[in-house]
């Protein structure tokens, strides 16, 4: 309803004073006195109440986030072949009643194996069949679950391959990697393609090119061929030959292996394997994809290769935003009067896995809440190139008002000193701390961009990171 004392807009407009009674004056007197008293009222219950959802700042109209491991990338079709993968290893691998009944009990004791008992496990342990099927029913299923959510977002450059084209798989054990690669990127499923996979076991690669066809089976447009398996029995430094050069070189938990028994230093190794991989890459333009567990160590090497293969002249695509030196290479500094060594490994919950899958780890009673990893994604082709000249243009602009590319490198961060929360990300800078004022939220591996940091000797006292914004 209409305020009778209110002035009409024309009025207000043309500057004219309304002419009020006394009568009227008071009663805007002690309406004007009610409204002020009221939002005294207000702000006393702001002051003392929890902050509201709708105080919540808004975010940063510049911040754009994208996502290391979204759900969403992950073609359905494969979604579909993950969440009934045990059935399709069934019908490849199929297992004795005996076998079924004591396979929890397997998978605990060779995850003890390949964890922290590596000293009881054979060599060629994989030629078991009891351990070959052990491993396939976990551990290339939780692989499978982390390495498609990973290939599925990685740029289209990472797999930038033509009919013709060669893939060494470097340990490839059951062929986990090139049954990931296949359900990943369905844009390479119709390209005539060869695989070779590398690996001392040839009772896995067996399993694994089964396991291959099988799921190529469910997920190939008809008549479309599947990729040309090759089984190359042998290891990494044992001269094993292919026939021809690899435009696409992979390996997924192969090193953690080599530099837990190695009595030689980790950048010896690196720079070693470095030379012996590129020795089967093509001349004209190749890539290597390198993953390893979450673990300081193993994220120490691969931040080492990443070092060998930049004086290869190959520029990293992911996850690293520059080509820079790399702050999170776990190499332990003194900051501060603290001893700091931060690692780069990523990580996102498992909610999303499969039922089974979950169920079956809880019973093997290794529940997992989380998948990590830590990887490497370099390239020496005219487009990864381009990409990374592209990053560095980037990197120029910002300091000159523009926005800073970084990758989020941790979970958050509670800051209560600061009043607020942070999370480290990487940058050409170095190690960042960037202050989640706007309420961003983002999560490990995020690609996003912050401000650039207003005072570079501001810095934070536990990590010597760089601190700004997000």
């Amino acid at each position: 309803m209409k305020n009778e004392t209110e002035q009409p807009w024309y009025e207000k407009a043309a500057g004219k004073k309304r002419p009020r009674t006394e009568k009227k004056a008071k009663e805007s007197k002690k309406q004007d006195e009610a409204r002020r008293n009221e939002t005294r009222r207000q702000d006393a219950e702001t002051v003392h109440a929890r902050p509201a959802k709708a105080a919540t700042p808004a975010r940063r109209p510049s911040a754009q986030i994208k996502g290391l491991f979204p759900l969403e990338a992950v073609p359905k079709d494969a979604r579909e072949v993950l969440e009934k993968f045990d059935q399709i290893a069934s019908g490849v691998r199929t297992m004795s009643g005996k076998q079924q009944a004591l396979l929890a009990g397997t998978i605990k004791a060779l995850s003890h194996t390949l964890t922290d008992d590596r000293a009881s496990r054979r060599v060629g342990y994989m030629n078991d069949a009891g351990a070959v099927s052990a491993y396939i029913s976990y551990f290339m299923w939780w692989n499978l679950v982390r390495l498609t959510r990973l290939f599925s977002s990685l740029p289209k450059e990472a797999f930038d391959l033509s009919d013709g084209d060669a893939i060494l798989d470097i340990g490839s054990g059951p062929l986990t990697v090139p049954v990931a690669l296949w359900l990943s990127r369905p844009e390479l499923r119709k390209k005539q393609l060869t695989v070779y996979c590398m690996d001392t076991s040839q009772t896995a690669l067996q399993a694994g090119e089964e396991l291959f066809l099988a799921v190529a089976a469910r997920t190939a447009e008809p008549e479309t061929e599947p990729w040309h398996i090759v089984r190359v029995r042998g290891a990494l430094g044992d001269n094993v030959q292919i026939r021809e050069k690899a435009a696409l070189i992979t390996s997924a938990n192969v090193f953690n292996e080599i530099i837990q028994t190695s009595d030689m230093p980790p950048d010896f190794l690196a720079k070693k394997y470095t030379r012996e991989i590129l020795q089967y890459a093509k001349a004209d333009g190749s890539s290597l994809l390198l993953i390893e567990p979450g673990d300081p160590k193993s994220a120490r090497f691969v931040s080492l290769m990443r070092d060998a293969l930049l004086r290869k002249d190959f520029a990293p695509l992911s996850p690293c935003p520059h080509s820079g030196e790399c702050p999170m290479n776990g190499l332990h500094t003194m900051q501060n009067g603290r001893r700091s060594g931060k690692w780069c490994n990523f990580a996102f919950s498992t909610e999303d896995a499969p039922a089974a899958l979950k169920k079956l780890s809880e019973k093997a009673g290794l529940p997992k809440d989380r998948a990590t990893l830590s990887f490497v994604l370099s390239s020496n082709t005219s487009a990864a190139k381009q990409l990374a000249e592209g990053a560095r243009q980037l990197q120029k602009a910002a300091w000159t008002g523009g926005s800073l590319p970084v990758r989020i490198t941790s979970d958050i961060i509670h800051l209560p000193a600061m009043h607020t929360t942070g999370y480290y990300a990487c940058c050409e800078l170095g190690l960042l701390l960037a202050l989640d004022r706007h309420h961003l939220q983002p999560k490990s591996g995020d690609f996003v961009t912050v401000r650039p940091p207003k005072d570079t000797a501001q810095r934070d006292k536990k990590s010597g990171a760089l601190i700004t914004e997000l």
